[in-house]
């Protein structure tokens, strides 16, 4: 027993020693999700800032599955010592929460919060060849259409499916769910006419409404985005209080020493500082946020409360 006491107790001090000098070798950046999306652009726009500031290089590592769990779990197993990072995004951290009995992790018992980047808007789109041309419009249509409007999402139980959800609830509507394995395939089909609807990200489905394959209907935040100014917000289209922002940041095990979270909060509140990557994320669609580790704990227990209601009130369950 107490070989083994002094075994920990050696391992935790070589950690704590190795932290002064943080890093002396590249930083791995897991993200839980395939490439191409919101969370994965993210991901790499810090990455490249926070580099800088490491002097080290910082390396995005892409492991998908299972809503993000897959990625997750692999970071949660991986050694405490600040050279292996997740991208904690809103499903990871809080929509999965309410949804998987067994996600091979615990936010809370698992994880150290590091940093919070910020959130983006959710903004709700048609195809371009689409006769809708407003929420209104969208509404009056699916009430006139019982079971015949369609909305893609990444999967079930994500941000984009509950937003749809959410949007049912509120009107009344009977909309059809049609899950994808990630945003891309359901972007397509949108652009081809297979679905009527859909809520995804700004990040990623910006490119489609600039080059106008797709038609943005409203925002879903407090206010317009500065990239869409002349898309309306979902409460200026009649719904109060419809706020829906994905968010980032990252996590590293639990374990790792102080001394190697402080240095990468540091450097990733540097990185949003840096004219380039603030306008990096902020032509993404991406409103920087930064500050202590803190400010991400909050952010997961807000939106873990609030969409646990949502999941809740419309009976989302994965099978």
């Amino acid at each position: 027993m107490l070989r083994t006491l002094a075994a920990l107790a050696a391992a935790a001090f070589a950690l704590a020693a190795a932290a002064q000098d943080f890093p002396t070798k590249p930083v791995t950046i897991v993200v839980p999700y395939s490439a191409g999306g919101s969370t994965d652009i993210v991901g790499r726009i810090m990455a490249e800032g926070a580099s800088e500031v490491l002097r080290q290089p910082v390396i995005v590592e892409n492991v998908a599955g299972a809503s993000g769990n897959i990625g997750t779990a692999r970071v949660a197993r991986a050694t405490p010592d600040g050279y292996t990072l997740v991208t904690c995004a809103i499903a990871t951290c809080a929509i999965n929460t309410s949804l998987y009995a067994n996600r091979g992790f615990s936010i809370e018992k698992d994880f150290e919060t590091v940093f919070y980047v910020g959130g983006v808007l959710n903004v709700l789109t048609v195809g371009s060849q689409s006769p809708i041309k407003s929420v209104a419009h969208l509404v009056e249509f699916a009430r006139a259409n019982p079971g015949k409007v369609s909305y893609g999402s990444s999967g079930v139980g994500s941000s984009t499916h509950l937003a749809s959800a959410w949007l049912k609830t509120l009107t009344g509507t009977d909309l059809i769910h049609v899950p994808y394995k990630g945003m891309a395939p359901a972007i397509l089909d949108l652009i081809g006419g297979h679905l009527t609807m859909l809520i995804d990200n700004e990040p990623s489905i910006l490119p489609q409404v600039k080059g106008g394959k797709v038609r943005a209907l409203a925002v879903a935040g407090p206010q317009r985005s500065a990239a869409l100014p002349d898309v309306p917000t979902m409460e200026e289209s009649g719904f109060k209080g419809f706020y829906v922002e994905p968010w980032f940041g990252f996590m590293v095990p639990k374990g790792t020493p102080k001394a190697a979270v402080d240095r990468l909060n540091a450097a990733f509140n540097a990185a949003i500082q840096n004219p380039k990557t603030r306008k990096k994320l902020e032509e993404a669609g991406l409103r920087p946020v930064g500050g202590l580790p803190s400010r991400l704990a909050d952010q997961i227990k807000l939106e873990t409360d609030r969409w646990a209601q949502v999941i809740r009130d419309n009976n989302i369950k994965v099978d």
